[in-house]
């Protein structure tokens, strides 16, 4: 490759040396967290192998009825990946070709070691508008050094995976929520139509980093609409629209794509302005080292972190879904495995970033795909187009791979997604909603890790506020219901009540002022404060210290603190920090009817017999 980003040394993480040792140098590194592994596990050496190589334990019970069905998924996910792959590079400001060498490799080594047989890799839209937003500031997309600098970010994403993968740190997926995730597909689906417009209706703009100033340039410029270009983007739009529609199954891109290219030869619309693809490169791609230095690492670090978590947030979403329909499970650590040598393979062999794809993966689900061998097939396949067809694919229009790309995510538009959850969740639905609006006033990646954060923000309020209900028997179905929400009476001398989440520093003070105050709320002779810590699966010192508070509150209203339903480890916590010690005697209780039993016998039974008008509880009538 002729472009250049540097020739400096390299270093980090311990590091150093010039640029051709690098990925050797890393090599080693993960070499090394994996030979840790194998010391872990030196006396399972069978599983260490099943770890290194999952695709084993799946090949050992392959049978010979899969063959079919794998060979049919993977050559009807290969019909769409060959001109989805071409249109999405594009759209990462790349030229066509580069789609498809990412197309050969991944499909095939992420199906070998990710988690999910039916997940289909390679590249995908969201991934790609990333790409672009990325890296445009550094470099104008489509020159050497752009092109350089994306094998580089493949490279980086890959490695990020890997460590993830390795370390076991996959836990890391479930700070990203399902509404920020909804919320920036459906904002990336319109920035990425948007971005797609120019290309489609033949029309001369500027770029834009931001979708307002392009839009307005869009309108401003309607006047050099390209008639022979808008004709063929318009038209190759709606007979993918109408034949998805009709035929979800047939591969509508590609019979289009066909089409559009025929017309453009038979027509000799090329030279008329209609813009094509080009001069392609014919043959596989060469090994290649990405160009690597210190200053532009550091430069990519930041974003293809982030690039990478929100490219893996749509493949953990289609993961999720595809699990949910066969019933594997996900493992999230071997799938980051999966997609991290994907990347990271693809950067090798002149490919840019790539994730799971949604479309391909519910064609793959659709055909009857039955193990990773159908994702080997897909792969394979691309191999002849590149050796073969590349002549052919000088002459397709690039306002057809336009109108597959808008197609494409715009079936990942669903804004009744976004307003359902301002319905179902208030606060799912200002995240969902606060990152489509800022994914299109600033970049997208931005306004996915502010939602991230909103949503870690929401979390912590609602762990600093607990739900705290009262909680009564009812009578007439022997069962303990919630009083607030049913407006059920409760024994006037026990107030009963339960609180909904853990007790740690965050949310002890509060805790106990809103009990204190549910106690001030009744206007009857209070004997007992019961708390049912059934829900309660944690406390940490702050916690211990503010029941301590509470307890000689209670006392010194002559009040009994009793506590009922507490697990072991709560219990160990309380036991250690001498809290179970200051209870008062027979204030601690695992059985409903033993604690029951035990505060009636200590409740004003002159009380309940004159004053009380119901009849919670078997005791009660003994009394009345």
């Amino acid at each position: 490759m002729a472009g250049t980003v540097g020739n400096g040394s390299y270093r980090s993480c311990g590091l150093s040396g010039r640029r051709d040792d690098i990925g050797r140098r890393i090599t080693v590194c993960l070499w090394g967290a994996l030979m840790q592994e194998r010391n872990r596990s030196k006396n399972q050496p069978k599983n260490l192998m099943q770890k290194i190589f999952p695709f084993i334990g799946w090949l050992k019970t392959y049978q010979p009825s899969y063959v079919k069905d794998d060979l049919v998924s993977g050559l009807t996910v290969s019909v769409v990946l060959i001109p989805q792959a071409m249109a999405y590079a594009m759209l990462a400001g790349l030229p066509p070709i580069y789609g498809l060498y990412a197309a050969a490799t991944t499909p095939l080594v992420a199906a070998l070691w990710g988690s999910l047989r039916q997940l289909a890799t390679g590249p995908i839209a969201i991934m790609s508008l990333l790409v672009l937003t990325t890296l445009s500031p550094m470099a104008e997309p489509g020159t050497p050094h752009y092109i350089e600098l994306a094998f580089l970010l493949a490279f980086m994403v890959g490695i990020f995976y890997l460590i993830i993968g390795i370390f076991q740190m996959g836990i890391v997926m479930t700070f990203i929520s399902h509404s920020a995730v909804r919320g920036f597909t459906a904002s990336a689906a319109i920035i990425i139509s948007a971005t797609q417009l120019p290309h489609l209706l033949g029309l001369t703009v500027s770029r834009h980093e931001f979708i307002f100033p392009m839009l307005r340039d869009i309108i401003q410029h309607i006047h050099t609409l390209h008639i022979p270009t808008a004709v063929i983007g318009i038209l190759s739009y709606l007979c993918i629209y109408v034949l998805k529609k009709s035929y979800p199954r047939f591969p509508a891109g590609l019979v289009v794509l066909s089409m559009a290219t025929a017309a453009v030869r038979i027509l000799g619309l090329d030279e008329q302005g209609v813009a094509i693809v080009g001069g392609t490169p014919g043959g596989l791609p060469g090994f290649h080292i990405p160009e690597m230095d210190y200053d532009t690492i550091s430069v990519l670090a930041g974003p293809a972190i982030v690039l990478g978590l929100v490219s893996f947030a749509e493949t953990y979403s289609v993961g999720k879904s595809i699990s949910a329909e066969t019933k594997q499970k996900l493992d999230v650590d071997q799938e980051f495995i999966g997609q991290g040598l994907a990347n990271l393979i693809t950067s090798f062999f002149q490919g840019y970033p790539v994730g799971g794809s949604f479309s391909r993966t519910a064609i793959n689900y659709a055909s009857g795909c039955k193990t990773g061998i159908a994702g080997v097939v897909s792969g394979l396949v691309v191999i002849p187009a590149l050796l073969f067809l590349t002549p052919l694919l000088t002459d397709i229009p690039r306002a057809a791979l336009s109108a597959l790309v808008i197609h494409a995510v715009l079936m990942l538009f669903h804004p009744k997604e976004v307003l359902s959850l301002w319905k179902m969740n208030r606060h799912d639905g200002i995240v969902a909603i606060t990152v489509f609006i800022l994914a299109l006033l600033t970049k997208p990646d931005y306004a996915l890790l502010i939602g991230v954060m909103a949503s870690l923000m929401f979390f912590l309020w609602k762990t600093m506020h607990p739900r705290i209900v009262r909680v009564t028997k009812d009578p007439d179905h022997n069962m303990f219901v919630n009083a607030d929400t049913l407006q059920k009476p409760g024994c006037p001398q026990i107030l009963h009540l339960r609180s909904d989440n853990v007790i740690y520093f965050g949310n002890a003070e509060y805790t106990m002022e809103h009990l204190l105050r549910r106690v001030d709320e009744i206007d009857t002779p209070l004997r007992f404060l019961l708390l049912d810590f059934q829900a309660v699966g944690f406390i940490d010192i702050t916690g211990i210290d503010e029941l301590r508070v509470l307890k000689e509150e209670l006392s010194a209203r002559e009040i009994f603190l009793v506590l009922i339903g507490v697990h072991q480890p709560v219990k160990q916590v309380m036991q250690s920090a001498g809290f179970l010690d200051d209870l008062q005697s027979r204030c601690l209780f695992d059985d409903w009817n033993e604690a029951i039993s035990e505060m009636f016998m200590r409740l004003n039974h002159q009380y309940c017999k004159n004053k009380c008008p119901h009849q919670l509880f078997y005791e009660c009538k003994t009394v009345k």
